[in-house]
């Protein structure tokens, strides 16, 4: 409940821009939320208003530190605020604190014999608390929406946190909605506070002109117990003094403020709100839930998404709850931190968090939150399970799938994954967007710290269970399994731990947590999707061949095999020379081995056609994969570092191909047949001479002889050892990012597709920048040419640049002009005439 009739305004009365602009639209919206002031008529009525009040805005504007007025009224409000009688709340309005600060150095000049001392002691205090100001990237509307949420939510006496900056965005939704039957959804996932905000609705809302309202909480048990009928007579029958049985036409024309609340069954939802349609004008309908599907299947006008308490709000709701007061940030030990940052703004973790600490002493506090970290709260998972239950069977693995190993990644790459697990991806992940249990940000699968910890557990009590049909395993899981099967397999001490074939799904293994070294065989294991292996203690830095065999998880030379139905296949230093020679893949769509010892990729000809990205990257001795040419369908090849590769092979089979990383292969001489799908093409640290382009056009293709037909499909891009130039690329429509950097070779350059974004020519021998291209390339937002030695100038068409947001020039030591850049750029780094040093500019 909100006090309506205690807030003083402490203003400057004679600027008029405050009273007749700003304060006024304050007052129109503090009316319209049902709060009140009133200017007081004489000094002793305003000492008495000040005495009475709970919240006091005082409104520091330019001229508000030079009234005397002001400077007084401030020392009365001061005095109530150090009794604890009164929150003082300040609004910087066209000013800053320095703006401030210089200000009250002055008052001694304009009052040499008033109390000038205090005056500067009151402003500078309560300039120091938490308050709000006036920016040029806002309206004053905003602010003003600002200020009266926060004004409310130092009033309420129920001491929720957070409520009123959310609810206000509410009311503006059914506010901005034509007069009629106006309604909204709450939406947002399990704990995060929808009931909190949607009483805080009711109850704001049903003081308006309603012929009767009510609230209908946890709806789909009260709809299967009591049904439509049993509803209505229960929450709307003796309010509208209605005789049973209630009808539609009964509900006709009458003004009702009717809320929902956890709604889960759609179907229940509908059939309910169906004896609704026919409601009267001014009419509210607002309806809670975490399936956001289900809220446009209710067919209401807006839905508001529900979003964590901000980092104050979270601070204050885990301090009340666990000291029962208010405590300054800057005293919150870094173990009690860790706990809010991880509820991640969730109110219902964080009261539970608080709770479990209630009453505890520093050092049991310190077990205590240890044990939480721990062991996940049980009313904190059963609450966020509901929404994993109410999945279908195959929604629940895709999103096991997702917890288990697809957290932060590209959405585009877990969407090919799971469909090549016979999956409907694009369906099931936005299921899971809708139900509040994953959200997409960036292009990437991200998955709030409790949802995560929940699904965890989930997988974990799976594992658990004989016999379950969807086991995932961790490092102890796989370490049991290992020595289940030594005992079983003891008659035979010299054959290796199998993993038998257990229904097992997919495998996470960081092998340096295992007590076993040597060989493990993965025969028989025909269920296996998904197998990644690591080591958390693997050196990336050092040569592999100086590796021991201690970092090595292997299976023998005898029984090589892989597991046939495998989707993605991770395994980092991989210890043989090739692929088992049963190797199949025909199911594969992501291989991704780092560090390996391969040689070669496999024997003969594989067609892999459902493989969509592969890794090698730092595989040094690795020198032929010549088999790429054959799948089809790639999209991603990185051979990043693997600096024994002697040639790369033909990409005119490879129309799909988007990502090619070659990066520090230095014994690449050649990249032929480059199909116009690259966007990405990092050829840094190699010897490229030449590069091919795979054109496509109807007339090539009408060729009659091979030769002609050749001659039409492709042309080069030579980068010679001698005088290197890069020629024309501009038929590389689809190149977002080329790196060349490293190529000392090369000095000129004649084209750049239109549509590159990034350019890197660091360390290459490069002298000028040609003015065409500045024209030419509107959409470039890089250009690295840090160390271009030879670089003498650019050119005066930079301006031109649009988009170019960094520039990066240090460590060129014979550039002497810089000028006519481009107006949107954000960051310059230029070479430091007096020292060897670079100097970084961040462009406002």
């Amino acid at each position: 409940m909100v006090d309506e009739n205690a807030v003083y305004i402490s203003f400057n009365r004679s600027e008029d821009t405050i009273r007749h602009s700003f304060l006024s639209h304050l007052s129109a919206d503090f009316h319209r939320r049902r709060l009140s002031w009133e200017e007081p008529a004489s000094d002793h009525d305003r000492d008495a208003t000040i005495a009475k009040s709970k919240v006091s805005l005082v409104i520091l504007s330019e001229e508000y530190a030079f009234s005397k007025d002001c400077l007084d009224e401030l020392l009365n409000v001061s005095k109530c605020r150090g009794n604890d009688k009164l929150v003082v709340v300040p609004v910087f309005y066209g000013l800053t604190k320095s703006v401030l600060r210089k200000q009250c150095l002055k008052l001694k000049d304009k009052y040499p014999n008033d109390r000038v001392a205090d005056w500067r002691h009151a402003l500078l205090e309560i300039a120091d608390l938490p308050g709000h100001a006036s920016s040029h990237e806002r309206s004053d509307s905003e602010l003003i929406e600002e200020i009266v949420a926060d004004v409310r939510q130092k009033l309420d006496q129920t001491g929720k946190i957070g409520i009123y900056s959310r609810l206000m965005k509410i009311e503006n939704l059914l506010c901005k909605q034509p007069w009629g039957i106006r309604s909204v959804g709450i939406w947002g996932m399990g704990g995060i506070g929808k009931t909190t905000l949607a009483e805080a609705a009711f109850e704001q809302l049903s003081a308006g002109d309603f012929e009767a309202s009510c609230f209908i909480k946890d709806f789909d048990n009260a709809f299967q117990e009591k049904g439509v009928y049993g509803l209505l007579e229960e929450n709307l029958g003796e309010k509208l003094l209605l005789r049973s049985p209630i009808t539609r036409e009964k509900l006709c024309n009458k003004r009702i403020l009717l809320v929902l609340d956890d709604v889960h069954n759609p179907l229940s939802a509908t059939k309910f709100l169906g004896w609704f349609e026919l409601l009267g004008s001014g009419s509210m309908i607002i309806i809670t839930s975490r399936d956001k599907q289900l809220i446009v299947q209710c067919r209401v006008n807006d839905i508001y998404k529900v979003q964590g308490l901000n980092e104050h709000e979270a601070l204050q709701l885990f301090y009340r709850c666990a000291l029962g007061k208010d405590v300054p940030h800057h005293n919150l030990p870094e173990l009690y931190r860790n706990l809010v940052d991880y509820a991640n703004g969730n109110p219902l973790a964080l009261s539970v968090y608080g709770r479990e600490l209630e009453g505890k002493n520093p050092s049991e506090m310190e077990s205590a939150v240890r044990k939480l970290e721990q062991h996940f709260p049980d009313k904190i998972f059963h609450v966020l399970k509901r929404s994993y239950d109410a999945l279908s069977e195959r929604d629940k693995e895709i999103f096991l799938n997702i917890i288990f190993s697809f957290r932060g990644e590209n959405v585009d790459n877990v969407k090919q994954f799971l469909s090549g697990c016979g999956f409907f991806p694009h369906v099931g992940i936005d299921v899971l967007v809708n139900k509040s249990l994953v959200t997409v940000s960036e292009n990437r699968l991200q998955i709030h710290n409790l949802i995560h910890k929940v699904g965890l557990r989930i997988i974990k009590d799976q594992t658990e269970e004989i016999g379950n049909g969807y086991r995932l395993l961790d490092d102890f899981n796989i370490q049991s399994l290992v020595e289940e099967h030594e005992i079983e397999e003891n008659e035979d001490p010299k054959a290796p731990p199998n993993l038998g074939n257990e229904d097992i799904k997919a495998i996470i293994l960081d092998t340096c947590n295992l007590s076993f070294r040597g060989h493990v065989a993965f025969k028989d294991m025909y269920t296996l999707r998904y197998l990644k292996i690591l080591n958390s203690n693997f050196p990336r830095t050092v040569n592999l061949e100086d590796l021991t065999e201690d970092l090595e998880f292997r299976f023998p030379e005898d029984c090589q095999s892989l597991p046939p139905k495998l989707r993605l296949l991770h395994w980092e230093s991989y210890p043989s020379k090739s692929f088992p020679q049963d190797f199949d893949g025909q199911h594969l769509v992501e291989l991704n081995m780092p560090y390996s010892k391969l040689l070669r990729l496999w024997e003969g000809t594989k067609s892999l056609e459902a493989l969509k990205r592969i890794t090698l990257s730092h595989s040094q001795q690795l020198v032929n994969v010549d088999e790429l040419q054959y799948s089809r369908n790639l999209e991603k090849i990185v051979l990043q570092g693997c600096s024994r590769l002697q040639s790369f092979p033909d990409m005119d089979q490879l129309q799909h191909l988007q990502i090619l990383d070659l990066s520090s292969c230095i014994k690449i001489k050649s990249v032929p047949k480059v199909p116009p799908s690259i966007r990405k093409l990092h050829l840094q640290g190699t010897g490229i001479r030449e590069i091919s382009i795979l054109h496509h056009s109807s007339e090539s293709e009408d060729l009659s002889t091979e030769e002609s037909h050749l001659e039409g499909l492709t042309s080069q891009v030579n980068v010679s050892s001698s005088n290197t130039d890069l020629v024309d690329m501009v038929s590389f429509e689809s190149l977002e990012v080329l790196d060349l950097s490293g190529c000392s070779e090369l000095e000129e350059i004649q084209g750049f597709p239109q549509n590159l974004k990034k350019l890197y020519l660091a360390k290459t021998a490069i002298r000028e920048i040609p003015f065409f291209l500045c024209h030419h390339l509107s959409e470039l937002v890089t250009l690295d040419m840090e160390d271009c030695k030879k670089l003498l100038d650019l050119p005066m068409g930079m301006g031109n640049m649009k988009s170019l947001a960094t520039l990066k020039l240090s460590g060129c030591s014979k550039l002497e002009n810089i000028q006519d850049l481009p107006r949107n750029l954000k960051e310059l780094i230029i070479p430091c005439r007096h020292c060897a040093k670079s100097n970084s500019i961040t462009v406002a």
